[in-house]
């Protein structure tokens, strides 16, 4: 199991994405806690080797100043591999959700991970759509 440091009101949520993940995709500024996560785990997160079967945490920066912007290419290594994706579920606004205003790096991942053809129904769990 991936243990991440408790770094604010959100750290409990985030530790429930992680708990059944075992890689990680994630970057973030030294300021945040997506960066702490990083440092905490480091032989699981951004290992740039993916197999099917994978479970990867994803957790992107929310709109700070300075803030790093989601890794495309680390995420398409994944993507390309099958992997299930974890993020933040679509919710309703809570600050636990991508559609937060704050969180625009979840959004972010969203969107590439539509892209790449996955699809998560508002769940927060993204699979490849069947085609």
């Amino acid at each position: 199991m991936l243990t991440l440091p408790t770094t604010g009101p959100y750290a409990r949520k985030d530790q429930l994405k992680a708990n059944g993940a075992t890689k990680m995709t994630l970057r973030g500024s030294e300021r945040s806690s997506t960066y702490r996560y990083v440092q905490a785990n480091r032989t699981h997160a951004n290992t740039g080797h993916y197999v099917p079967g994978d479970v990867v945490f994803v957790s992107a920066e929310g709109n700070r100043r300075g803030r790093l912007r989601p890794d495309a290419q680390e995420l398409r290594r994944a993507a390309d591999a099958g992997v299930t994706f974890i993020t933040d579920p679509l919710g309703t606004g809570e600050g636990g959700t991508r559609s937060h205003p704050y969180n625009v790096g979840e959004r972010e991942v969203a969107a590439l991970l539509e892209g790449f053809g996955y699809a998560d129904g508002g769940s927060g769990t993204w699979t490849r759509e069947k085609i």
